[in-house]
């Protein structure tokens, strides 16, 4: 990354006066309170802070006084998905406010940044992915402590010009307002047109012409259970691709490879409905309605398919439980259980809902389909607004668009950064290298490789894939490096190359998820190679190693030769041992949550040829004896004739 002369990057923990992470409510007391409580679900995901399905504690006065929110402070979601941990907002509300354990709030140092600007910052690193590559995992969760979070490196410039890229970021998240605006317009038209045709039959004494759920489900199928990847035969919906508000969000999914029976039983037809049957106790129970889309699809555990009969629409069922009265009976239909809510299908059947006449609901369901519509064709014109936007905000963050303001500012800049660097010095704070090298240790090969399995591979690619791969290896070469896909800043670069963003225009916008997708599916495939890069860790000088890409080298353009001359050997010589060494990585087992595990760096046979490839370099291993397993199965071979020794 390359700065202005007059930035300094230093870390978080140099810029706040204060770190706090908040605290857990108690058992039994949920929403009980007066004094209401910041949460996950109260950053959305443009950096807003919602009271939307606020809750309410019972808080005593030290508590008050420790973890209370004022105007100005910086709040992060410490502890949520892996997708959604990291989101950032400043707080602005009036009035008395506390906040939950998963969140921490930050108090900035105001001769040093303005919480906009940081919240903006994190915010921005969240968004693209680097937040989940520094927190620690387990089972269906992500963790970033405050020493981590402290750790985060900060691009600084003086604070008249943080005021002016602030600025910029304001007008752009007009549109990303707008956006919402949109939404949240065809939601009331919705619940309006439900009222204006529904509504007698919600009378005072009760419904009219009740029926239960039950009575309305032709079927219903749970979601697969499988793990969740980058590659797989099927993207699969989870808890976060339906909205608050009942719509099918695609734009962040994971995939799974599906057998048959799977594949059939979650088969998705035109008007199921998905029912979230986990979640939290203010989300569980989102419904919304699949449309057909390209690709193949799937859904997960979390989520249930319902097949209604035909005397009830999926609009009209939909609707209803979006309603407040279908929130309501869903809400006490949940069963909670430790932080999540469930609703089971049973449950679910349980609730009455009124049954208006058919010719009734076909009229509605035809008003939900033209706003659907509406909505699908407004939100695809946004997104590209959005897309300009994203990049705008990169060049915000690197000062690219404030390059004419230092000049007509040069002598006050000077003396501002004169100040500010002497502040940071004072407290003992580390001001870093902006333009870290990473070194190259191969070299790049003029061509795509051409064997021959190669070129069988590459015909059954799709066109997107083999742009991709065309790019990534021209990109590699000009570059001199590999990509890693793990570090934001190099990877920005990446998608802001011209080359890559026009060649790959005609595929839409927000491309990076499906890309570092693509890249992951192409080393599967053997036509590029996945390894991890060593980077040294400024703040606590330990290494740390992240996922990269790189073109084949020539020596393993004959990987599949190897692969048979080595089994080869071993199968005419009977009781032959191979041995090789291997180079182990504990440490970034234990960062991801995988302590006493390890992840292999380098692998060599006894003649010192890299064999690396015969295993996955992001396999946590348990044991010797277990890598040692993985590389007899890609030989064919007993595990019994595979020597390893630790370098």
């Amino acid at each position: 990354m390359s700065l202005p002369k007059s930035w300094v990057q230093t870390t978080v923990g140099a810029v706040v006066l204060d770190i706090q992470p908040g605290f857990a409510q108690k058992p039994g007391e949920e929403d009980e309170g007066t004094t209401p409580q910041i949460r996950t679900h109260n950053i959305t995901p443009e950096g807003d802070i919602s009271l939307e399905g606020i809750k309410h504690i019972t808080a005593s006065d030290k508590e008050t006084a420790r973890y209370s929110l004022s105007i100005g402070d910086v709040i992060f979601n410490n502890t949520n998905s892996e997708e959604w941990v990291g989101k950032s907002a400043v707080f602005d509300q009036e009035g008395e406010f506390v906040f939950s354990n998963h969140m921490t709030r930050l108090q900035v140092n105001s001769k040093l940044i303005s919480p906009e600007y940081l919240a903006s910052n994190l915010h921005f690193l969240w968004s693209m992915g680097y937040s989940k590559t520094r927190a620690k995992r387990w089972v269906s969760q992500a963790g970033i402590e405050s020493n981590t979070l402290a750790s985060f490196k900060l691009p600084l410039p003086v604070i008249s010009e943080q005021q002016q890229i602030v600025q910029i970021l304001q007008q752009v998240r007009s549109i990303d307002k707008t956006k919402q605006s949109i939404s949240d317009k065809i939601d009331e038209l919705v619940k309006t047109a439900y009222w204006q045709y529904f509504s007698d039959w919600y009378q005072n004494d009760g419904l009219v012409d009740p029926i239960r759920i039950k009575d309305c489900i032709a079927d219903f199928q749970y979601g697969v259970s499988e793990a969740m990847e980058e590659t797989g035969t099927h993207a699969v919906l989870r808890m976060n691709s339906i909205t608050t508000s009942g719509w099918i969000d695609l734009s962040d999914l994971k995939y799974a490879s599906l057998s048959e029976k799977d594949i059939q039983a979650t088969k998705l037809m035109d008007g199921d409905l998905l029912f979230n049957r986990t979640n939290s106790k203010e989300l569980v129970g989102k419904c919304a309605i699949w449309r057909p889309v390209d690709g193949q699809y799937s859904y997960a555990s979390y989520l249930v398919r319902l097949r209604l009969k035909p005397k009830i629409l999926s609009e009209y069922l939909w609707a209803t439980l979006n309603s407040a009265y279908g929130k309501y009976r869903l809400f006490n239909s949940a069963k909670q259980a430790v932080s999540m809510a469930n609703v089971s299908p049973t449950d679910l059947g349980r609730i009455t809902v009124p049954l208006p006449p058919l010719e009734l609901q076909e009229k509605f369901a035809n008003l939900v389909q033209s706003l659907e519509e509406l909505r699908t064709q407004i939100l695809a014109k946004m997104d590209r607004y959005s897309e300009l936007s994203n990049l705008i905000l990169r060049q915000a963050l690197i000062g690219q668009l404030t390059s004419r303001w230092r000049e007509v500012h040069a002598r006050e800049l000077a003396e501002e950064a004169f100040a500010r660097d002497a502040l940071l010095r004072a407290q003992g704070a580390k001001i870093f290298s902006v333009s870290p090298k990473i070194s190259s240790t191969y070299s790049i090969q003029n061509e795509i490789p051409a064997r021959k399995v190669q070129h069988r591979l590459q015909a059954e690619l799709s066109k997107f894939q083999c742009k991709v791969l065309t790019l990534f290896t021209g990109y590699c070469q000009e570059s001199g490096q590999s990509l890693i896909v793990e570090d934001p800043e190099v990877f920005a670069r990446f998608l802001d190359d011209d080359s890559v963003s026009e060649s790959l225009q005609e595929f839409g916008e927000s491309l990076g998820n499906r890309i570092r997708r693509t890249l992951s599916q192409l080393a599967s495939l053997g036509l590029i190679a996945k390894i991890t890069l060593p980077k040294q860790n400024a703040e606590t000088d330990e290494r740390e190693y992240l996922k990269a890409f790189r073109p084949l080298r020539a020596e393993e353009l004959t990987r599949m030769k190897d692969l048979q001359q080595l089994r080869k050997s071993l199968s005419n010589s009977e009781g032959n041992t191979l041995y090789f060494e291997v180079e182990l990585d504990y440490e970034t087992s234990s960062n991801a949550g995988a302590d006493g595990m390890f992840q292999v760096i380098s692998l060599t046979d006894s003649s010192g040829k890299d064999t690396t490839h015969l295993i996955d370099q992001g396999m946590h291993y348990e044991s010797l004896d277990d890598l040692r397993s993985d590389i007899a199965d890609k030989l064919s071979v007993s595990a019994k004739l595979i020597e390893l020794e630790v370098a």
